[in-house]
């Protein structure tokens, strides 16, 4: 045993499969998908142990009008969710369970991971 190995071990961390992957989409200047992106930051995703992952995509205002009818027509439950954001959850090769909006996506964090608002983390 070498001096490094003691501060550097000879086998890396295995790093936990991501199985749970939340993508959420909205417009930037939305005040909703600003709270659903701060809300994900608080998600642990960077951890070796940490199996989410999180996929945040903005968009223009005027881009949106046209992004949120393919989400509605693509994403099983979101037909009529008119909205920023738009927040689902599924891995690739997984089902897709749409989750709602940031209010949703705000219970549904709490109940799943423990995490909340930001004033009350």
């Amino acid at each position: 045993m070498g001096l490094f190995s003691y501060f550097f071990p000879e086998q890396p961390a295995s790093v936990v499969p991501k199985e749970i992957c939340y993508y959420i989409e909205g417009f930037l200047a939305c005040h909703y998908f600003q709270e659903a992106m701060s809300l994900a930051d608080r998600l642990d995703t960077t951890s070796s142990q940490s199996n989410v992952q999180v996929e945040i995509t903005a968009h223009t205002r005027k881009e949106w009008q046209d992004r949120i009818q393919e989400l509605n027509k693509g994403i099983p439950g979101a037909q009529d969710h008119r909205t920023s954001p738009v927040v689902w959850e599924g891995c690739p090769g997984k089902p897709i369970q749409f989750i709602g909006g940031y209010d949703n996506f705000r219970l549904h964090a709490r109940k799943k991971h423990n995490v909340g608002d930001a004033r009350n983390v």
